[in-house]
């Protein structure tokens, strides 16, 4: 660990990690959440800004970037994955307000007032077929399905190991196949 990644010990009373913590969290994550988050900042630049100004790749990157310096604490109450999903979320939606207000998009007939943005039934549907369609690439994987599913409840590699009886080299393994097949399914849009 080089000295900018090393933790102080966590003051647990504060609300927010400081940058230290929210450095180390964000160097650590693992292959499956950058994919993860990848697909939820594909999801707000393609649905919330109609795929302009933003590829979700920038979305991601400016998140990070402002995790990292500071503008945007993140609340130790939540996982890193759900802290960087808000902000681009919320960056997302502002950049649509700016659009409107620029006239870059048009606000529905009849909306003469511009409220939160925020995710039409259609563009839910869309997004949980989405995720469906992912897991589907997994029916025949029991312990890559398994895998995906402790690691979105929150499973730390090493607790995911414990649960699925595994060791580094399986789990590696299996991740490494996760993510050839997320790749490939986002490379067939």
């Amino acid at each position: 660990m080089t000295p900018e990644t090393r933790l102080d010990p966590p003051d647990r009373d504060a609300k927010f990690a400081t940058p230290q913590e929210a450095r180390y969290a964000i160097e650590n994550l693992l292959d499956a959440d950058h994919i993860k988050l990848l697909i939820i900042a594909r999801s707000f630049a393609k649905i919330r800004l109609k795929g302009t100004v933003f590829e979700p790749e920038d979305l991601l990157q400016d998140a990070i970037t402002k995790t990292l310096d500071g503008r945007r604490r993140w609340n130790r109450r939540v996982s890193i994955i759900k802290h960087l999903d808000r902000v681009m979320e919320s960056d997302a939606g502002h950049v649509a307000e700016q659009q409107v207000a620029r006239n870059v998009v048009q606000l529905p007939e009849g909306d003469t007032e511009l409220s939160t943005p925020q995710l039409s039934p259609e563009a839910r549907f869309q997004i949980r077929d989405e995720l469906e369609n992912l897991l589907a690439l997994f029916a025949e994987d029991e312990i890559a399905l398994k895998l995906l599913r402790l690691k979105r409840d929150g499973f730390s590699a090493s607790e995911i190991q414990q649960e699925l009886g595994i060791e580094k080299k399986q789990y590696e393994t299996v991740t490494k196949r996760i993510r050839r097949r997320i790749v490939k399914y986002l490379d067939k849009e």
